[in-house]
């Protein structure tokens, strides 16, 4: 074999040999969950597809050292996620939704089915302007690409193989700093925002990457999936717990506790300063935000737990799927 293509922590490097590809395997660099072709006009493919570059008692050790760099392997689906707290809220969400549809179910009768013409032209006009609400986002920023943002792209598709989403969202990079990144759905037009900040900070550390790119997911398929869309009141509470549910995800597809808190940490206080917070004043910090009459209120309306909660949490999922 000759002439090979491979993207390695984000980055696509050839040609190289066969030979020279598996020693990237053998090293551990090029994981079963990487993509390589052959050739310019090759096909990218997992590298786990090609004969004998993971077979072997050298490539199946390799295999052991490049699971440390990819996604959480014992958690493969997006419901092992669920945070306790999210489970907790749910049948009183659960409880309250059903009492909303079925006063929408009275009023459709009541009104002779006057309502459901009002709601088809509603769905009819969000399709009608889904693709240009997503080309309105695109317009501001620009797309991740393969010959843009290999690094994000190669990411995008190792979280979505690695919990079995077939259709991967439209990934938009904006230049804006209200925000870090968040998930979007116009009628059936899924998309991932990636903010420039945050980006930045990331785009050369996979494993934080993936973490990003796995909390939005899990909106995506949790919040914006059909059973997602089927909840029309979400309170406060259930917002912030769901937040912790896909922290889990995110931290799943980072596969590394300390890249996930990472990650984390950037997101409460950026790319500059995140290194000199402190786990434990954080954790101090949220037990105080959290407490008494005052934090009881506060979480009626507060969406995001604190980061200090937020990162107990992933502790406590990489200690449960890791013994």
């Amino acid at each position: 074999m000759s002439d090979w293509y491979c993207q390695v922590g984000g980055n696509v490097e050839g040609p190289v040999s066969g030979g020279r590809l598996r020693e990237l395997a053998r090293s551990g660099r090029l994981s079963p969950g990487d993509r390589v072709r052959q050739g310019h006009a090759g096909e990218w493919v997992s590298a786990s597809r090609c004969k004998g570059l993971f077979d072997g008692p050298e490539a199946e050790a390799s295999g052991r050292v490049a699971s440390r760099g990819g996604p959480l392997a014992s958690v493969r689906s997006i419901r092992d996620c669920i945070a306790p707290e999210e489970k907790k809220k749910r049948p009183g969400v659960f409880a309250v939704n059903l009492l909303v549809w079925l006063g929408l179910t009275i009023l459709v009768v009541a009104s002779m089915g006057a309502v459901l013409l009002f709601y088809a032209g509603g769905w009819v006009l969000s399709r009608l302007l889904a693709e240009y609400n997503v080309r309105k986002l695109q317009a501001m920023g620009t797309t991740a690409t393969d010959r843009q943002f290999p690094e994000v792209t190669h990411a995008l598709r190792e979280v979505c193989g690695h919990f079995g989403l077939a259709e991967a969202p439209r990934v938009i990079i904006l230049n804006a700093g209200e925000m870090n990144a968040f998930a979007v759905k116009f009628a059936r037009k899924k998309v991932l925002v990636l903010l420039c900040p945050m980006l930045e900070g990331v785009l050369d550390r996979p494993a934080e990457l993936r973490f990003i790119l796995g909390h939005e997911l899990g909106h995506t398929a949790l919040d914006h999936g059909f059973r997602g869309s089927l909840v029309l009141v979400k309170p406060a509470a259930f917002k912030a717990a769901r937040e912790l549910t896909c922290d889990a995800v995110g931290a799943a597809a980072a596969g590394d506790p300390e890249a996930a808190k990472t990650a984390l940490k950037r997101l409460a206080a950026g790319n500059a300063l995140h290194a000199r917070l402190d786990e434990a004043d954080l954790a101090a910090q949220a037990e105080a935000i959290d407490s008494g009459l005052t934090g009881w209120l506060l979480r009626q309306y507060l969406a995001y737990p604190p980061i200090g909660r937020r990162l107990a949490c992933v502790d406590r999922f990489f200690r449960a799927h890791r013994g």
